[in-house]
């Protein structure tokens, strides 16, 4: 998921992270004082492309994980 590369920068696996994980991330970067323009543009793709995976199943009535099959 996400390992430090120094004290003030983390690298996240894009393909990897979980809507929790990345929601997380970015919620910690904006509470010590970033802005929401300091964000990486493909973070906030990723941030979208979950929460319309997570919407999707929510109104399906499906409430498992996105990475989990269905039997």
């Amino acid at each position: 998921m996400a390992k430090y590369v120094d004290e003030t920068e983390i690298t996240i696996d894009l393909d990897t992270v979980h809507l929790e994980q990345l929601l997380m991330s970015i919620g910690g970067v904006l509470f010590a004082g970033a802005e929401v323009f300091e964000i990486e543009t493909p973070l906030l793709s990723r941030l979208d492309e979950l929460i319309r995976a997570e919407l999707i199943l929510r109104e399906n009535g499906m409430d498992m994980p996105t990475d989990e099959t269905m039997h």
